[in-house]
Protein backbone atom coordinates (compact mmCIF):
# COMPACT_ATOMS: atom_id res chain seq x y z
CA UNK A 1 0.00 0.00 0.00
CA UNK A 2 2.93 2.22 1.15
CA UNK A 3 4.33 1.74 -2.29
CA UNK A 4 1.15 2.21 -4.09
CA UNK A 5 0.92 5.81 -2.71
CA UNK A 6 4.35 6.39 -4.09
CA UNK A 7 4.03 5.87 -6.99
CA UNK A 8 0.26 8.15 -6.89
CA UNK A 9 2.70 11.06 -4.93
CA UNK A 10 5.75 10.88 -7.75
CA UNK A 11 3.11 10.64 -10.73
CA UNK A 12 1.84 14.20 -9.54
CA UNK A 13 5.49 15.32 -8.86
CA UNK A 14 6.05 14.30 -12.65
CA UNK A 15 3.60 16.13 -13.74
CA UNK A 16 4.23 19.11 -11.76
CA UNK A 17 7.84 19.02 -12.34
CA UNK A 18 7.09 18.70 -16.08
CA UNK A 19 4.83 22.07 -15.80
CA UNK A 20 7.85 24.04 -14.36
CA UNK A 21 9.95 22.57 -17.37
CA UNK A 22 7.65 24.44 -19.53
CA UNK A 23 6.99 27.60 -17.70
CA UNK A 24 10.73 27.71 -17.72
CA UNK A 25 11.42 26.88 -21.18
CA UNK A 26 8.58 29.73 -22.08
CA UNK A 27 10.44 32.15 -19.44
CA UNK A 28 13.77 31.70 -21.22
CA UNK A 29 12.11 32.56 -24.88
CA UNK A 30 10.42 35.84 -23.54
CA UNK A 31 13.87 36.28 -21.62
CA UNK A 32 12.87 36.60 -17.99
CA UNK A 33 14.91 33.36 -17.48
CA UNK A 34 17.77 31.90 -17.67
CA UNK A 35 19.39 28.90 -19.56
CA UNK A 36 20.04 27.32 -15.83
CA UNK A 37 16.68 28.15 -15.11
CA UNK A 38 15.47 25.69 -17.57
CA UNK A 39 18.22 22.89 -17.36
CA UNK A 40 17.37 22.62 -13.38
CA UNK A 41 14.23 22.40 -14.19
CA UNK A 42 15.09 19.69 -16.73
CA UNK A 43 17.44 17.79 -14.40
CA UNK A 44 14.23 17.86 -12.17
CA UNK A 45 11.95 16.47 -14.21
CA UNK A 46 13.83 13.32 -15.20
CA UNK A 47 15.24 12.67 -11.27
CA UNK A 48 11.13 12.34 -10.74
CA UNK A 49 10.94 10.01 -13.44
CA UNK A 50 13.62 8.03 -12.25
CA UNK A 51 12.38 8.01 -8.95
CA UNK A 52 8.87 7.03 -10.21
CA UNK A 53 10.65 4.37 -12.48
CA UNK A 54 11.95 3.25 -9.07
CA UNK A 55 8.77 3.00 -6.98
CA UNK A 56 7.16 0.97 -9.55
CA UNK A 57 9.60 -1.57 -9.89
CA UNK A 58 9.71 -2.06 -5.84
CA UNK A 59 5.87 -2.27 -6.22
CA UNK A 60 6.32 -4.78 -8.61
CA UNK A 61 8.99 -6.76 -6.85
CA UNK A 62 7.30 -6.63 -3.65
CA UNK A 63 3.89 -7.94 -4.65
CA UNK A 64 6.08 -10.88 -6.57
CA UNK A 65 7.99 -11.57 -2.72
CA UNK A 66 4.73 -11.59 -1.20
CA UNK A 67 3.04 -14.25 -2.82
CA UNK A 68 6.02 -16.28 -2.70
CA UNK A 69 6.11 -15.64 0.94
CA UNK A 70 2.83 -16.52 1.07
CA UNK A 71 2.69 -19.74 -1.37
CA UNK A 72 0.69 -18.60 -4.03
CA UNK A 73 3.22 -17.36 -6.48
CA UNK A 74 2.79 -18.76 -10.11
CA UNK A 75 4.38 -18.55 -13.11
CA UNK A 76 1.56 -16.72 -15.15
CA UNK A 77 2.16 -14.15 -12.42
CA UNK A 78 5.51 -14.03 -13.84
CA UNK A 79 4.07 -14.18 -17.57
CA UNK A 80 1.79 -11.45 -17.01
CA UNK A 81 4.72 -8.99 -15.60
CA UNK A 82 6.32 -10.06 -18.42
CA UNK A 83 3.69 -8.80 -20.87
CA UNK A 84 3.59 -5.69 -18.59
CA UNK A 85 6.91 -4.90 -19.26
CA UNK A 86 7.25 -5.84 -23.04
CA UNK A 87 9.78 -8.66 -21.94
CA UNK A 88 10.69 -11.21 -24.54
CA UNK A 89 9.15 -14.44 -24.08
CA UNK A 90 11.08 -17.19 -23.76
Amino acid sequence: MSGQQQVKALESAEASSQLALEANQLGYQVGVRINIDVLNAQSQLFQTKRDLAQARYNVLVGHLRLRQANGTLVPEDLAQLNALVGAPRR
